[in-house]
């Protein structure tokens, strides 16, 4: 698959630069992606494929979250919370569409993001696209656990324990046969980085059942750290909202046609 860089642009919050792109004309949708990644990854992996997007009558924004990829951070732990990281986007798509609601995909972190950016101004919100839903809730504090203890071996070991990480980060079985995921963050913020994810948890419950605008829920089988119970528990809250659960990796890389035809 052949990626387009459209030109960079930079938005300046909270001791952090954002830097964005986007494709197409239309509506705004905007995408964030997970913990470590970049809002290219998944696409330079030959997993996820956006192109539908664009081709569909909607203009896509991609943004690269504090600390990852070519955005710029301090080493907070607090502002790379999930509640932080939705003040962001929420920044993002004031300067992207300030007249209009924005469409959101979220993958894992990013899906965490859009959550309590939509459960806190409901009004920035046409349609939401939630992918790999992380653990929550119950079964979130073994994972913040085991972020704590890779921030502070992190601090101690230095790259060493980057690359043990990289190592032991077992992608599930449908996506076994691809390359492992590099690490796209900062390496001196990472330890921030993770204690911010281990500090987080998705909004409650309650405030998620108050989400009154179509809900796509995408997820994939046999992945500890994004459960098909968090996105099971999601479809069920939320009024009317659709899950999808992907068994192959070629299931996977539909999604891009999925989610153009539910958002156009």
């Amino acid at each position: 698959m052949t990626l387009l860089h459209p030109v960079e642009r930079s938005l300046a919050r909270d001791a952090a630069t954002l830097i964005w792109t986007e494709e197409g004309n239309g509506p705004a949708v905007i995408w964030a992606h997970g913990l470590m990644s970049n809002s290219y990854s998944l696409e330079r992996k030959g997993i996820y494929n956006f192109a539908p997007i664009p081709t569909a009558g909607l203009r896509l924004v991609r943004y690269d979250a504090r600390g990852h990829g070519r955005s710029r951070a301090e080493g907070v732990p607090a502002h790379f919370t999930w509640s932080h990281l939705a003040g962001d986007f929420l920044a993002v798509a004031n300067q992207t569409s300030p007249a209009q609601p924005v469409s959101a995909i979220g993958c894992s972190m990013g899906t965490a993001t859009i959550l309590h950016a939509a459960t806190t101004m409901p009004s920035r919100f046409a349609k939401l696209v939630l992918t790999a839903p992380p653990t929550a809730w119950d079964t979130r504090r073994a994972q913040a656990s085991v972020y704590e203890t890779s921030a502070a071996t992190i601090e101690r070991d230095g790259q060493t324990a980057i690359d043990a990480l990289v190592a032991n980060m077992a992608p599930p079985p449908i996506f076994t046969d691809l390359p492992a995921f590099p690490v796209e963050v900062n390496s001196r913020l990472l330890p921030s980085i993770l204690r911010g994810a281990g500090l987080s948890d998705l909004p409650a419950p309650d405030a998620i059942a108050q989400l009154a605008l179509p809900v796509l829920i995408l997820a994939w089988e046999s992945d500890p750290t994004h459960p098909i119970a968090s996105a099971e528990r999601l479809a069920g809250i939320i009024p009317g909202a659709k899950l999808h659960v992907a068994k192959h990796v070629n299931d996977v890389r539909q999604w891009g046609h999925v989610i153009a035809d539910f958002l156009a």
